[in-house]
Parts: structure tokens; C-alpha cells; sequence
């Protein structure tokens, strides 16, 4: 029996897995001297990964050894990686080794790898050690018992030599298959079809010694490498203690608007301005953040489909000198294309952002970019919880907006579900048809915690800005002219008629105010 006194005594029990977010899942890293089993297709990123964690342990001043078994060529291997930005070819040969173990193993079975490993391991004095290939191996073992003693075998011997273990492998991630039950954790890789594209994701399904972040997670493989996204609402699970303070208010810069506030929104709330495209959503925005950086209050806008510069010829038309306070860094433009986007990599940007520029008001222009590509559409409730709570105690006062369905019209339709119950705060953009002409209307349909004109009021865009009527009198006016329906005995009188036939169309019918 190993004596506890036997194994190696590390101030720091866990070691960095060198993949940003894998950390974060893992809470701290892999456990120093652990063995894990990568699994996942071909294609899913195990090679990177085994890479991306030998140089990064090489980054902190230990030493790797990455073991192929029938796996690709080492030539090859490097020539792929040399694009990585964590590649250091220079390392090569001094803290990173390259290891062929397939000609032992095919001479000398499970016992020649093992003697392979075991004396590389110590010869280099590795802290680090990647075995690409471990279905070849299991391929090559006399029976199940004598593949299941190699791994108890290598578990043991790496632990005593502090070496962390990483065992790449394609076969299939079958929780009842005795590879398994062997090794300290097990994370699966995989790319699963959402329409007609695939979306990577990371599961840990097995870590000894600690806890994790359970479920799927995205991640993606660029020039850094490998990157995961633990899942947002996993990750910011815990409500936050602040609360919106009803003693500031936060206005928009629009007399009459924040008339019908009370003031302002209420600081640390959360707003959704609902409306049809075309409605001024944006432009209520751009409001917001243009008075907030009035009163030194920092401003971020993160949109998805105006630039920077359009935004601010769109203020500048109509009296906002935006561009003035983009100058002075009160107010941050950032766009981005909504073009198969990550939810969770974009949220993690968003806080970064709202941290580093020490932001007060932020606009999320378009909630549908947040949410449409997540492969889960039933999370979209608590993905929207945990991002309302995470700005609410970065200390954020947020404005979302959403458009409708319809242009104009009493219906009103979202795409996405669930959001009213979230929000603190409904602001309501629609446009009403009188005789061909089209007007804008505002309404507050719901503002927690605070009181409120509810009253529907008319509202134009001007050279000076959004302009809201003094009065509810004039939407009214325009209500009260709308063509209305048929009464139900009229239209079947008027079915009981039989028509006459006439060219061209028919005539529509209106009805006066």
C-alpha cells in the first residue's frame, strides 16, 4: 500500500489546463499528478488541446512529453500547430518532447509502452504528459483486465511523479465502459448540428477530487487555440445582494418622457423597449447614454447592426453630439455581426467590457443576437436571469431592446418569450395607420417598484430628437380614428348580397374618425 507520506507535497494541489474557461469549469485545474481521458470524434479539438496544455506547462517553467500511438506524424503535428499562438517551435527538443510509442507497444505489448513511459517520464522529468491514441491501445491489449492494469499501472506511477496525465482517445464515451472508472475525470468533446451548422461544446463528465461546472459548455478553436465558454447562467447562478435603488433615477434627457418616469428609470434596473423596427428604439438609446454621459455617468452600447460611425450620424441628425462624448471616452460603441455568434462569448465580452471602462448605462441593442444561436432554446429564461443579475451588481443600469413581429398593429407578437417577467421596466414603441399616414406612439406598460404615467402618448423624431406630446390627448385623437371592423350583423348582411362582377379591384372600404 502507498503510504499518504509516499506522494509528492505540492503547495498548489491543482494545475492549469492552459485552456481559458477549461480552468473556470474545473474550478482551478486539474488535479497535479491526476490522469484524464479526452475523448470526442475526430475533428472535435482533442490534439489541440493535448498541445495547447503541454506548452503551456512548458510557459511555467515545467517540462512535457507528448506520446502518439498510430496517431498523426509528429512532422505533421507541428506543422499544424505552428499557426497556434501558444506553439513555441523553439521549445522543441528542450521542454517539450516528442514521443513515438507505437513501435514498443507493437513489440513488447502493454509492457514495452508502459516501460517507455515510465522511463521518459523520469528521464525528462515531465510534469506533463499527453498520450495521443489510446484506442490504438486498447486495441493492442491481450484482454480488457490487461488494458484496465496498464491504466491502473500509469495512474499510480504519474501520481507518485507529480505528472499530470492527459489520455486522448475517439471511442465512444460509454460511462459503464471500465476505462472510465480508472482515471481521475473524463471530458467529452463534441460538435452537435444546429440547423445547417455545428456547434462544439465541452462536457465534463467525471472529476475526481472537486467540483465542476456540470452540463455542456460551448467553446471554439481559433489561432489561440482552444477556448471555452462555461454557460452563463452556470456560471453567475448566485442572485446578487444589490438591489435598484429608488431613491436615484436615471433619465433620458427627454422632458416629457421622463415626465411619465417619474424622473427616470430607477438605477439598477433593467428596461426592455419593445417595439417595431423602425419605431426609434435605437435612438431612445442613444438618448439614454448621451444624458447619462451628461452627468459623467460612463455609457456602453453593444449592438448589432449600426457601426460606430453610423450611430453617431444618426445622433448627430438629431441634435446629440454623440461623437463628443465617444471623444472623451464616456461613451463606448461596440458592434459586432450576428453571424453564427456564441451567447456565452458574447456575454463574457460584454463583462469585460462593462469592468474595464467602469460602465453605468449599458444599451443592448437586439436581444435576439444573444439568444438565437444557443443550441438550447429552452435556457433562454435563466441565460437573461443571470445576465440581468451579473450587470445589476457590476452596478449597471441596462436598456434592452426587442422588436416585434408585426409593423404596426393591437397585436403584438415578440420572438422571444418569457423576457416580461425578467425585465424590471417596458417601454412600448408601435406605430398606429391613420389615412395613410403613419404615427409613432409611447406607452410604460410596466415599471417595478416605482410609479408611473401608463397613458399612451404620440411622439415624433425631430432635428432636436425623440419630442413626446405634452398630453395623452393627442394619441388619443389619433386611437379614436382608426378604421374600425364591421359590426358582425353588418357583414352578414352584407354576405347575403350577392356581388357584382366588376373589373379591376375592388374598392377598399374606409370609415372616417
Amino acid at each position: 500500500m502507498t503510504d499518504i507520506a509516499d506522494l509528492p507535497g505540492e503547495s498548489d494541489p491543482r494545475v492549469s489546463t492552459g485552456v481559458p474557461g477549461l480552468d473556470t469549469l474545473l474550478r482551478g485545474g486539474w488535479l497535479r499528478g491526476g490522469t484524464y481521458i479526452i475523448t470526442g470524434e475526430p475533428g472535435t479539438g482533442k490534439t489541440i488541446l493535448g498541445n495547447q496544455f503541454c506548452f503551456s506547462t512548458v510557459a511555467r517553467g515545467g517540462k512535457a512529453i507528448y506520446l502518439t500511438v498510430l496517431a498523426e506524424s509528429h512532422s505533421r503535428m507541428v506543422l499544424h500547430l505552428e499557426g497556434m499562438s501558444f506553439f513555441r517551435k523553439e521549445e522543441i527538443g528542450q521542454a517539450v518532447t516528442y514521443e513515438s510509442g507505437y513501435a514498443p507497444l507493437k513489440a513488447d505489448g502493454l509492457a514495452g509502452l508502459s516501460r517507455l513511459i515510465f522511463r521518459a517520464v523520469r528521464e525528462v522529468g515531465a510534469s506533463a504528459l499527453v498520450v495521443d491514441g489510446l484506442a490504438a491501445v486498447e486495441e493492442r491489449a491481450e484482454s480488457r483486465l490487461a488494458f484496465r492494469e496498464f491504466l491502473h499501472g500509469l495512474c499510480v506511477h504519474n501520481a507518485l511523479a507529480g505528472c499530470t496525465t492527459l489520455l486522448l482517445t475517439g471511442q465512444r464515451n460509454d460511462p459503464a465502459d471500465p476505462q472510465f472508472a480508472m482515471v481521475d475525470g473524463v471530458v467529452v468533446l463534441t460538435m452537435d448540428p444546429m440547423g445547417v451548422k455545428m456547434v462544439r461544446t465541452l462536457e465534463v463528465v467525471k472529476f475526481r477530487g472537486g467540483a465542476q461546472l456540470v452540463g455542456k459548455h460551448s467553446f471554439d478553436i481559433s489561432n489561440d487555440g482552444v477556448r471555452v465558454y462555461p454557460r452563463t447562467e452556470a456560471l453567475f447562478s448566485e442572485q446578487t445582494s444589490r438591489v435598484p435603488d429608488l431613491r436615484e433615477r436615471q433619465p433620458f434627457g427627454i422632458p416629457r418622457l421622463d415626465e411619465m418616469l417619474r424622473g427616470g428609470l430607477v438605477r439598477y434596473s433593467s428596461t426592455l423597449i419593445f417595439g417595431s423596427p423602425g419605431s426609434g428604439k435605437t435612438l431612445l438609446c442613444l438618448h439614454f447614454l448621451a444624458e447619462g454621459a451628461r452627468r459623467g455617468e460612463p455609457g456602453l452600447y453593444f449592438g448589432f447592426v449600426e457601426t460606430a460611425q453610423r450611430l453617431i450620424n444618426k445622433a448627430e441628425h438629431v441634435g446629440l453630439d454623440l461623437g463628443k462624448h465617444v471623444d472623451a471616452g464616456l461613451v463606448h460603441l461596440e458592434s459586432r455581426v450576428s453571424v453564427e455568434t456564441l451567447p456565452d462569448a458574447l456575454v463574457q465580452e460584454l463583462f469585460e467590457l462593462v469592468k474595464k471602462h467602469r460602465i453605468q448605462r449599458v444599451v443592448l441593442d437586439g436581444l435576439e443576437p444573444f439568444i438565437q444561436e444557443s443550441s438550447d432554446k429552452g435556457r433562454t429564461p435563466r441565460f437573461l436571469t443571470a445576465l440581468n443579475n451579473t450587470l445589476r451588481g457590476l452596478g449597471v443600469t441596462m436598456l434592452a431592446t426587442q422588436q416585434t413581429n408585426t409593423l404596426f398593429g393591437p397585436e403584438l407578437n415578440a420572438p422571444l418569450e418569457g423576457v416580461e417577467a425578467i425585465i424590471d421596466n417596458i417601454l412600448l414603441l408601435r406605430f398606429v395607420e391613420l389615412r395613410s399616414q403613419l404615427y409613432r406612439m409611447l406607452s410604460v406598460l410596466k415599471m417595478r417598484e416605482s410609479d408611473n404615467d401608463p397613458a399612451l402618448r404620440l411622439f415624433s423624431v425631430t432635428s432636436r430628437g425623440i419630442d413626446v406630446a405634452e398630453t395623452f390627448e393627442s394619441a388619443e385623437a389619433i386611437l379614436t380614428g382608426q378604421a374600425r371592423p364591421l359590426p358582425p350583423s353588418t357583414k352578414k348582411t352584407k354576405q347575403a348580397v350577392k356581388p357584382r362582377k366588376s373589373k379591376g379591384l375592388p374598392r377598399r372600404r374606409r370609415s372616417g374618425a
